[in-house]
């Protein structure tokens, strides 16, 4: 029997697709950078704005909750306005919400604006994977996937260091407010290379989930806001009803993404019925490498009917 080989034509590798990975890793380590900044920076903010010393830990707090919670909403809106349009904007909102922090007048707003942060972050980070996956092919997207993970290590390791440089220079009497511009000119950068980013979306056009999201956030809210710098033994009964009420949310929110879970099965095996024996048995090829198959399979089978 001859082999025969089949040669697909090698796609091309899209040009500007080494300054779009850096743009999606700055992002990507802003994000962690920031984190780690402003962790060193809270005691010279609370020093500086006062407030109760729970504010320390909300400074983090803050930030992270959104974050956690509004990822997979953010990974849902690229899917069905753009990876690349997602990125754009919360890149935007992060600089934005970064120099309302730094101005911020109050701890209270301060706060606010954190939390503003970590609703840009949850929009930025999931859109990386799926922009480098527009981008790349073959071995070159195992390189590209596999440089996220040091660079956000090196983003955890410069972080507190840079946070503790950029506090106690207090440049131009910025004192821990430089935590915060730091990200202006990063975000600067990103944006002058998002043009360079291949826009990409789901193929099929996913839905959110708002009414689960909504439950995530006040369940997860009423637990951890009255457990944030309070003692257990001096918890107020509203405090506990509080934490009650939040642990229900969330069985709320468990049931709910079950039944989610169970509707969404249902609508795919309606729309995509089971082939039928006969199409299965019989169906025609249409891939070149599929009819060389079959036809050395027919040949074999030719001459063994012969002998």
């Amino acid at each position: 029997m001859t082999a025969e080989r089949v040669l697909t034509p090698t796609p091309t590798a899209y040009r500007w697709r080494w300054p779009a990975l850096a743009a999606l890793l700055l992002g990507e380590a802003m994000n962690l950078l920031d984190a780690t900044i402003v962790q060193v920076a809270a005691p010279a903010i609370h020093a500086d704005l006062g407030g109760p010393v729970s504010g320390i830990q909300w400074f983090t707090t803050a930030y992270t909750l959104p974050f956690a919670v509004l990822l997979i909403t953010g990974g849902r809106l690229g899917d069905i306005a753009g990876r690349k349009r997602l990125f754009v904007i919360g890149v935007a909102g992060f600089m934005l919400a970064s120099v309302a922090c730094a101005v911020a007048p109050s701890v209270g707003l301060l706060i606010a604006f954190r939390a503003l942060q970590g609703g840009a972050a949850a929009v930025i980070i999931p859109q990386t994977i799926g922009l480098i996956k527009a981008m790349f092919t073959g071995p070159e997207m195992a390189r590209a996937l596999g440089s996220i993970g040091p660079v956000m290590g090196l983003a955890a390791v410069c972080g507190p260091v840079l946070g503790g440089v950029l506090t106690h220079a207090d440049l131009f009497g910025s004192s821990w407010r430089a935590a915060f511009l730091v990200n202006v000119p990063l975000s600067l950068v990103v944006l002058a290379l998002t043009p360079r980013l291949l826009e990409s979306r789901a193929p099929q056009r996913p839905t959110l989930d708002l009414a689960g999201t909504l439950l995530a956030m006040a369940g997860i809210g009423l637990v951890v806001r009255p457990l944030i710098g309070a003692d257990l033994a001096a918890l107020s009964g509203w405090s506990w009803a509080a934490v009650a009420a939040g642990l229900c949310l969330t069985a709320v929110f468990a049931v709910h993404q079950r039944r989610v879970a169970g509707a969404g099965r249902s609508p795919r095996a309606a729309t995509a019925p089971a082939m039928p024996r006969a199409s299965r048995t019989s169906r025609p090829v249409t891939s070149p490498r599929a009819a060389v198959c079959t036809d050395s399979s027919a040949d074999r089978g030719r001459r063994s009917a012969r002998r």
